[in-house]
C-alpha cells in the first residue's frame, strides 16, 4: 500500500467520523475534508475547484430555489389535499402513490436527483396537509429514486446499457452483449420491493420527528403559504412544470437539438433558467431565492465529491477490484461469484463516486468471466445495480445530502435507515439476477 494511498484512507477515516460525530456542521467537515485531500496531493488544485462548481451542487442548490418556488403557490397545496382525499388517510396509500410518482420521475429524468426535487415538494406539502412528519417519507422517497434508475428501458438506462455493452466490447467478450431489456428483465424486482417496503414497513421505521433542524424555506413554512397574485401564481408552478418536463424529455430534445446543429443543453442549465425565471417574475425575491439554497449542504457534497475522487486518484478501489478478481477466479459457485460482483462495488459506492466504481468493476467482472469461459451478463448487471444503489451515506450520491436536509436526518439516523433495504436489495439482486442470467 502506498504511502499516499495511507493519508488518504486517513483522511477519509476522519472525515467519516466527523460525519457521524455530528459536533461540527456537515458542510464544515466536508470543507476540511477538501482542504486535507489538497494540501497532502490527494487531489490537485483542478479536482478541487472542480467539484465547488460540479453541476451536481448546481442541481442540488437550484432545485432547492425551484421548489421554493412551487411552495409558494396554492397549487402544491391543493394537491396534497387531493392526496389526502383519494387515500382516506391510510398511510400505505400514500407511500404508494409517492412512490409510483418517484419512479416514474427517476425513469424519465434517468437521474435520482432530479427525481426527488421534483417528487419532494408535492411530498413536503401532503404530509404538511394531513400533518405527517416529512422525516416518514422523504427516506423512502429518495430511496425509490435512487434504486428505480436504470431498470426501465429508456433515456438513462439505454445509454447505461450502451456503456456496459462498450466495456464488453473493449474487453473482446462480445458474445455475451446485454439485449435491449436484459437490465429491465434482470432488476424488475427490485420495484417491487421498494413499493412493498415502503408502503408497509419503509415509513414505521423512519423518524417520527427530524432528528436535526430542517431547512424551513425549502420545505414551506408552517401552513399555507400568502397568496400570490394570479400572474405569479401562473408563473410559479408554470416554471416548476416547465423545468421537469425540460429535465425529464432532455435526451428527445438535445437529439433534436444536435440534428439542427444547436448545442446540447445540460441539466444544470435548465435548472440554473428556472432559477432566474423565479426571479425575473417576481414569484420569488432575489433575498428568497438565495435564502433557499443551503450552503451547509453544498459543502457537504463537495467534501465527498473529494473524497471519492481523492480513493479514485489514490488506487483504492483499482486495489480492492484486482483482490476481488483474483478471488472470483478461483471460485465456481454462481451465486457466491455473484454476491462479490454485487456487494463490495454496492459498499465502495457509498464512500466513492459511481462512474468511477462502474469503471473499475465492469471490466474486473468481464475479464473475470472471461477468464472462466462464462457468461458475463449476471455479474455486468450486478455491477451496474450495485453502482446505482448508493443511499446509505452522504459520500454515496449528491442525492443522499439532499434527502438528509428535507428529511431531517443526521448520518446515524440516515445509515439505520438503510440497513434492512440494503439487505434486501443485495438479498434480491444476487439471487434474482444469477438465477436468470447464470454464468
Amino acid at each position: 500500500m502506498s504511502t499516499q494511498l495511507t493519508i488518504c484512507l486517513v483522511i477519509s477515516l476522519l472525515a467519516v467520523i466527523g460525519f457521524i460525530h455530528g459536533k461540527l456542521p456537515l458542510g464544515t467537515v466536508g470543507c476540511a475534508a477538501m482542504l486535507a485531500y489538497l494540501f497532502t496531493g490527494c487531489i490537485d488544485e483542478k479536482t478541487a475547484l472542480g467539484t465547488i462548481g460540479n453541476s451536481n451542487i448546481v442541481m442540488v442548490s437550484g432545485m432547492f430555489v425551484i421548489s421554493a418556488g412551487l411552495r409558494k403557490t396554492q397549487f402544491v397545496h391543493l394537491i396534497g389535499k387531493s392526496v389526502k382525499a383519494i387515500s382516506k388517510g391510510s398511510m400505505a396509500k400514500v407511500m404508494l402513490g409517492f412512490i409510483l410518482a418517484s419512479i416514474l420521475a427517476a425513469t424519465l429524468t434517468g437521474s435520482a436527483l432530479a427525481a426527488f426535487a421534483i417528487v419532494i415538494p408535492i411530498v413536503s406539502a401532503t404530509c404538511e396537509e394531513m400533518n405527517i412528519s416529512i422525516s416518514r417519507a422523504a427516506f423512502c422517497v429518495g430511496l425509490a429514486c435512487i434504486a428505480s434508475c436504470g431498470i426501465v428501458p429508456v433515456g438513462g438506462t439505454l445509454a447505461m446499457l450502451a456503456e456496459i455493452n462498450g466495456y464488453i466490447d473493449a474487453n473482446e467478450y462480445s458474445q455475451y452483449q446485454l439485449a435491449l431489456t436484459d437490465l429491465f428483465v434482470g432488476r424488475w424486482p427490485v420495484l417491487v420491493m421498494l413499493t412493498l417496503y415502503s408502503m408497509f414497513l419503509g415509513w414505521k421505521i423512519a423518524p417520527e420527528k427530524p432528528v436535526i433542524e430542517t431547512s424551513e424555506f425549502s420545505l414551506g413554512s408552517k401552513g399555507p403559504a400568502a397568496p400570490l397574485a394570479p400572474f405569479q401564481e401562473k408563473c410559479g408552478y408554470t416554471i416548476f412544470f416547465g423545468v421537469t418536463l425540460l429535465l425529464a424529455f432532455s435526451g428527445p430534445i438535445n437529439s433534436f437539438f444536435k440534428s439542427v446543429g444547436i448545442p446540447a443543453v445540460s441539466a444544470w442549465e435548465i435548472v440554473l433558467l428556472g432559477c432566474l425565471l423565479l426571479v425575473l417574475t417576481k414569484v420569488l425575491s432575489p433575498k428568497e431565492c438565495f435564502g433557499a439554497v443551503n450552503w451547509d449542504m453544498a459543502f457537504l457534497i463537495i467534501g465527498c465529491l473529494c473524497m471519492g475522487a481523492a480513493l479514485n486518484n489514490t488506487g483504492a478501489g483499482t486495489l480492492i477490484g484486482n483482490a476481488i478478481a483474483s478471488v472470483a477466479g478461483r471460485m465456481r459457485n454462481n451465486y457466491m461469484i455473484g454476491a462479490m460482483f454485487f456487494i463490495i462495488p454496492f459498499l465502495l459506492t457509498q464512500i466513492m463516486q459511481n462512474r468511477s466504481v462502474m469503471a473499475i468493476f465492469q471490466p474486473i467482472a468481464i475479464l473475470a468471466c472471461k477468464s472462466m469461459g462464462v457468461s458475463c451478463v449476471g455479474p455486468c448487471i450486478l455491477v451496474a445495480a450495485a453502482c446505482t444503489t448508493s443511499f446509505m451515506t452522504p459520500m454515496a450520491t449528491a442525492c443522499i445530502p439532499y434527502i438528509m436536509e428535507v428529511g431531517g436526518y443526521d448520518v446515524k439516523s440516515q445509515f439505520v435507515q438503510s440497513l434492512l433495504p440494503a439487505v434486501l436489495l443485495s438479498v434480491i439482486n444476487v439471487f434474482y439476477v444469477m438465477t436468470v442470467f447464470p454464468l
